[in-house]
């Protein structure tokens, strides 16, 4: 088969492929059916192809595909800087993986698929700027409380306050007996420090409550922190749970009181 007659047969499918989309040049189309079955003349081929947002110019140089590679220009609209560079990424790969062959097809395959993954990616976009702002991030962020039998352990108060700022969640620790830990923020680093805090060894741990809900305007604490209220009991291991009802009320947490304490 001679290499004009190769070029014919990709535009050929091409054409069958992408009817409403390619003009090809009529003089080269003319003058490559002449040539078809010369071995020795090779008449360029030139065509042009149009999508959504792109334009080829093509041209298949009289050596194409064995000597000589195609040539294609691309144009196009509405592309920002980061698709055109992934564009002319695409095109050099696949000039470069395949020499020797006819790649139009190929091209023209990969950037169809380029730019249906970009309008995807545009409409979901699109969707999440007209969706409400909980509709972002309802599920991004959670506030767990945790119910020990007691927390003495200075060991144990240094990891959580560690884990808290590696984690960038806020909340507190009540020391003492019984003992409350809070923590607040995204979701995994929740999870996250929920896997680590079970991990150590404890009398009595619960995870009592969890808000899994939360928009960024519902965190409660600025960062993570012991709560230290008055003191009693015969070991002074027991701290005030009036004052720690009253701090709850301030910031709008009370009715966790009774969950947390079953009252």
């Amino acid at each position: 088969m001679t290499l004009t007659q190769q070029k014919l047969d990709e535009l050929e499918i091409i054409e069958s492929i992408y009817s409403e989309k390619i003009e090809v040049d009529a003089h080269d189309l003319v003058n490559c059916q002449d040539c078809a079955d010369d071995a020795e003349k090779r008449p360029m081929l030139r065509f042009n192809t149009k999508f959504d947002q792109l334009h080829l110019a093509v041209l298949l140089p009289s050596d194409y595909p064995v000597d000589a590679s195609a040539e294609i220009r691309v144009t196009w609209s509405t592309l920002n800087s980061s698709d055109e560079s992934q564009i002319h990424d695409l095109i050099k790969r696949i000039l470069s993986e395949n020499q020797g062959e006819c790649v139009i097809l190929l091209v023209m395959s990969e950037l169809t698929d380029f730019l249906m993954d970009l309008a995807k990616i545009q409409q979901q976009s699109t969707s999440l700027q007209q969706s409400p702002a909980k509709d972002q991030v309802c599920d991004h962020y959670a506030r767990v409380w945790y119910y020990a039998h007691h927390i003495y352990s200075r060991e144990k108060r240094t990891n959580m306050l560690q884990w808290s700022k590696e984690l960038c969640l806020s909340g507190f620790i009540l020391p003492g007996k019984p003992g409350i830990i809070c923590i607040e923020g995204l979701k995994n680093n929740c999870k996250e420090f929920n896997s680590r805090v079970r991990a150590m060894n404890w009398q009595l741990l619960k995870l009592q409550h969890e808000e899994p809900t939360l928009l960024s305007v519902d965190l409660k604490f600025e960062n993570f922190k012991e709560l230290i209220f008055d003191v009693h009991g015969r070991a002074n291991n027991h701290q005030d749970l009036g004052q720690f009802r009253n701090f709850l009320s301030e910031i709008g947490l009370q009715t966790v009181f009774q969950v947390l304490f079953n009252v």
